[in-house]
Parts: C-alpha cells; structure tokens; sequence
C-alpha cells in the first residue's frame, strides 16, 4: 500500500498488514512522525451537504416588470406614432380639396344685436378653380387677441349670409338656424362649377374683449360624387323649411 507523508509528500510502499489505520508512522526522509488515516474514496462519503438555495422570483419579478415596461413604452410610441402619421394623412388629403379654392371679398364687422348684443362678423365668397364641380365647402373662422393667442374658434358650412337688419334684430338661435338651413346649403353649396362662388359667414356672439385680429380659411369640401348618393335622401327632409325661411336667409337688402 502506498503512503504519503503529509509533510514532505514523500511516498513509501508498506505491506497491507502494516498500514493500518491509527498505527504511527515515521518518514524516512524528513523524520516527521504522524499517524495513518487511509483517504476515504469518494464513492464512500457521506451525502454533501445540502447548500441553500438562492430565491430568484424577486428578479424573475423585476425582468418581468422591464419587459412589460419596455412594451408598454413601444406600444405607446407606436400609438402616437401611428396617431400623428394618419393625422399628418388626413391635413393633406383635406390640403388637396380645398387647394385651388379661393376667398374674395373677405372682411369683418361689429354688429349691435338687440337681443345678444355684440356680434362679431366675417363673412365673404369662395371661388370655385378647380375644373370638377365641388360641394359642401367649409369655412373655419378665429379671432385672435394681439399676442396671436386663439379666442375663439368656429366652423360654418357655407352657403347662407344674413342681412344687416337680421344681425340686428334675429336671436342667437334664430340666426344659427338661419346659417344652417339645409335648403339654403343645398342650394347654394352644392355642385357649384368652376368659376361659380359660395358666399358664406361666421358669427362670434359676445366676443371677448382683446379682439385684434382675425383668421379664416378653407378646412374641408367635396367632389359632387362624393355626395352624390346622399343628396337624394336629404334634400326631401329639408324641404318643409323652404316656403317661409329660405328667401328671407338669402336677401342681403333691408327692410323698409
């Protein structure tokens, strides 16, 4: 059997009857004497010890909670993204509408209302350039104070403009009912060809004070075909209003 001195790791041959375990042993090379303890083979240890084990849910949680992060981050870009690309689409489809459509005779005015009193005026005409028929032309109107800020915004479908005595003397209700009748409308803005006008007019009740400037534009108008499929089913609606209401809302002369 072949044994190992612990201090110089000099090895020895002894006989198997004289390397029992506990017998005392001295080492021809450096002297040291020390006791024979036989190594135990592996296969014979005992179990090892059971190490304890590390919990890993708290990160598992925190990874799970950086992917969810991270995806709510991409939808939330992709949202807004997808949001101002179609938005972004949609001003310049409604850019080549209303490009060769024009305004000419376009001006504001203060009118005294007996019933709302103050009532701030733009009106004026939209020319038709394009070469196809258009219809539904929408004007929208602001006022402004003098750092530009917005007071006001509004949007009218054209095709009516009131008469002097009827911004002095109509309601609020009243003139709104006026500036939205759907035979005037009809009448006025639909199929209007090339070179034909719409008149239209915007009414800002009470205005604030500040007024300083003022702003209107085109916003949105359609091809006759567009339209062409409904104009049957909604002309019969607004057919009632037509006897009494629907010349007076056209007149633009006074009273005597």
């Amino acid at each position: 059997m072949e044994i190992k001195c612990p201090n110089c790791a000099s090895r020895f041959n002894l006989p198997d009857q004289l390397a029992k375990p506990g017998v005392k042993l001295r080492c021809s090379v450096c002297k040291t004497v020390f006791t024979y303890e036989p190594e135990v083979p592996l296969a014979e240890q005992g179990p090892l010890p059971e190490m304890p084990i590390k919990k890993k849910l708290p990160l598992l949680k925190i990874a799970l909670a950086l992917v969810l992060v991270v995806a709510c981050a991409g939808g939330g870009w992709w949202y807004y993204t997808s949001k101002g690309a179609a938005k972004q689409q949609n001003e310049q489809d409604i850019a080549k509408q209303v490009e060769l459509l024009t305004m000419r005779n376009v001006r504001q005015y203060y009118v005294d209302n007996e019933k709302v009193g103050k009532v701030f005026v733009v009106e004026g005409r939209v020319v038709n350039e394009f070469p196809q028929p258009k219809e539904l032309i929408t004007i929208e109107a602001a006022i402004y104070d003098k750092d530009k800020k917005a007071l006001a915004v509004k949007k009218q479908l054209g095709g009516v403009q009131l008469s002097l005595f009827q911004l002095q003397v109509l309601s609020e209700k009243e003139m709104e009912s006026f500036l939205n009748n759907k035979v005037e409308i009809l009448t006025n803005n639909t199929n209007v060809p090339r070179g034909g006008e719409v008149p239209f007019m915007v009414l800002f009740y009470s205005p604030p004070d500040g007024v300083a400037e003022f702003g209107v534009r085109i916003v949105d108008a359609r091809d006759v075909a567009d339209q062409a499929a409904h104009a049957p089913a909604s002309a019969p609606a607004a057919a009632p209003a037509a006897p009494t209401t629907a010349p007076t809302a056209g007149s633009s002369e006074q009273p005597k």
